[in-house]
């Protein structure tokens, strides 16, 4: 069994626990948010030993280089000595301007602070120095706000503190913004395609609203999904957006439709997709949702044109944890 040190704290862990599971049973109080990978609120700093190459996958070369890692994702087979990364990942105080429940799901929140970002990106709100969840950013710079749409929880840990107890004008601690799920306007002339559940659609919603502040000319295939046409939410929205924009095209979707209400495309995305897209060569795809339909949907994209580098994915789990990027 591996000798693994937190400093000089030795720390066991059960067979099949990561890191972080180790950390916290041991009353380490180890930042985290997502548990899945994504927010890189849980980073540590390796200090010698091996760290497992799982456990750094999506950071940059230059963390990597510095041997930083993911405690939530390291499952270690060697020995290990590392030190938790604290303030690699500088805290903002972020001011809340507005708040609104959206449907009996979402509620939408909207912050002021001193950060750059990327329609798309997602940051950590910290509800304590040590626990955050994470928010993928439905607004554009250029709006002057940061917009999270927030699923509602009864017990969640930010969620109900945000609806319920955090006032208009008082500050959270949020992270700086990161991740790769976002516009550029490399190629305007792509056409793109945004496949999103639930709250999947805040990063596609601001993903969209960049696209066409930047002048994006190639078409725009927008499907947002859902359960039920009550749960589907920003309709008016991006329906005044299509009206407006020829090269846009919106289609909400829902698994069931009992009042057969009209204008709604009724199905199973993974099933949808492939009969209304067919061929996705030259399309720049962005995926975010629920783990099983990006999955599936990823790899159809791909053997039917679409170049991996140009689908980008953010998946979201149904999680006690609320995370991630929801």
């Amino acid at each position: 069994m591996p000798t693994i040190l937190y400093e000089s704290q030795h720390i066991t862990l059960n067979t099949h626990e990561n890191l972080l599971d180790g950390l916290e049973r041991a009353g380490v109080e180890a930042p985290s948010s997502c548990s899945s990978g994504i927010c890189h609120g849980c980073m540590a700093q390796a200090l010698s030993g091996t760290v497992p190459p799982d456990a750094q996958r999506g950071l940059t070369d230059h963390q990597r280089r510095l041997n930083y890692f993911l405690t939530c994702q390291c499952y270690p087979e060697a020995d290990l000595q590392f030190t938790l990364a604290g303030n690699l990942n500088a805290r903002t105080a972020a001011t809340l301007v507005d708040k609104r429940v959206l449907n009996q799901r979402v509620l939408r929140v909207r912050l002021q602070a001193e950060i750059d970002w990327r329609a798309g990106q997602h940051i950590i709100l910290w509800r304590t120095p040590t626990r955050g969840r994470t928010y993928s950013l439905a607004s554009t710079p250029e709006e002057g706000f940061l917009e999270l749409h927030v699923r509602r929880r009864p017990n969640g840990l930010v969620s109900h503190w945000l609806e319920h107890q955090l006032g208009i004008g008082e500050q959270i601690q949020i992270s700086p913004a990161t991740g790769d799920t976002y516009y550029s306007p490399a190629m305007p002339g792509q056409p793109l395609l945004l496949v999103g559940t639930g709250t999947g659609l805040a990063p596609l919603s601001g993903i969209l609203k960049q696209a066409l502040n930047d002048g994006h000319h190639g078409e725009i295939f927008l499907y947002a999904a859902a359960g039920e046409p009550h749960q589907l939410y920003l309709c008016d929205e991006l329906n005044a957006l299509a009206e407006h924009h020829r090269d846009f095209h919106y289609y909400p979707v829902v698994h069931r439709n009992q009042n057969n209400l009209p204008n709604l495309l009724q199905g199973d995305l993974v099933d949808l997709i492939p009969r209304r897209h067919p061929k996705l060569r030259r399309f720049l795809v962005y995926l975010c949702g629920a783990p099983t339909m990006v999955e599936a949907l990823q790899k159809y994209c791909f053997f039917n044109g679409a170049y991996m580098e140009d689908i980008f994915i953010k998946t979201f789990s149904p999680a006690s944890k609320e995370s991630p990027a929801a």
